[in-house]
């Protein structure tokens, strides 16, 4: 059962917006040459193409890559966690989707981009079957969550220039970080609401409400997974983690920098405690 992330309905729309009307709402006004003066207009437009721009001018985009460029501005990423990669260390799941939203600040200098950001991911989900890798069917358990992880990360990008204004450049390279983990983990011991139910359906199953309720076989004494049961935290002996580990390798992005002050930034890569993930920034550049 898949969980539809309200963040990733418009986080990802209103930067891809932002970027568009501020390179749109910026863009250099045409000659209001009348066809008369065509002559010494064409002269004029020559050398201003010759000419450097002057460098407090908002539409120099040119860096100096011995200079530091210091920048901050909003992110957001989206995760796709293939259901593969759950069933590495369990049977069960679905495909998950995971919004992450926050807050950066970034640094570059001959052509080395720092990048350090406080971000916000929802991993809470609907309800998902899973059991041991080598359990048998008895002992799928109804699992659902509102669990968050609180990112802290840094990136390092490589910078490959893609024109002599600095106006696009290709960035590659990865990130590690760590996250606190809140919210509670809910998981049941489940039951088949009909034979032959289908795990990859939840609402096939029930939820069991207590040892031999309301099915002997599925609904065991093996532990005390009834009806909401929260599972404790690893300081209380149970199996929520407490922090999560962010390793991102490779990350691919791609920059435009319409104005002086002004950046956007599209991003994807193989995050491998999670999975893929796409997303884009936009930043004000210091």
């Amino acid at each position: 059962m898949l969980r539809t992330p309200l963040l990733a309905r418009f986080v990802l729309p209103a930067i891809t917006a932002t970027m568009f009307f501020a390179s749109a709402a910026f863009a250099r006004p045409a000659d209001d040459a009348k066809e008369g003066d065509s002559t010494a207009d064409e002269t004029s437009s020559e050398k201003g193409k010759d000419a450097a721009e002057p460098e407090n001018s908002i539409w120099n985009t040119t860096e100096d890559p011995t200079k530091a460029y210091r920048y901050i501005g909003a992110r957001y990423r989206h995760v796709i966690v293939p259901q593969f990669v759950l069933n590495l260390f369990a049977a069960g799941g679905a495909l998950s989707h995971v919004p992450i939203a926050g807050l950066e600040f970034g640094t570059r200098r001959d052509h080395i981009e720092l990048v350090f950001s406080l971000s916000y991911a929802d991993y809470a989900t609907g309800d998902l079957m899973f059991k041991g890798k080598d359990e048998p069917d008895i002992g799928y358990e109804k699992v659902n969550s509102d669990l968050g992880v609180i990112f802290g990360k840094a990136e390092i990008l490589y910078e490959i220039p893609l024109d002599k204004k600095s106006r696009f450049a290709l960035l590659i390279g990865g990130g590690v970080g760590i996250g606190g983990v809140i919210g509670d983990l809910y998981r049941s011991q489940a039951y088949p609401l009909e034979p032959g139910a289908d795990p990859a359906d939840p609402s096939q199953w029930g939820r069991c409400s207590s040892s031999g309720v309301p099915d002997v076989a599925y609904c065991s004494n093996d532990n005390e997974h009834f009806g909401n049961y929260a599972e404790p935290s690893w300081i209380g002996g149970g199996a929520k983690p407490i922090v999560f580990p962010w390793i991102a390798l490779p990350q691919v992005s791609f920059r435009y920098k319409p104005l002086r002050f002004l950046q956007a930034r599209v991003d994807a890569g193989l995050a491998l405690s999670s999975g893929f993930y796409f997303g884009g920034s936009i930043d004000y550049i210091l």
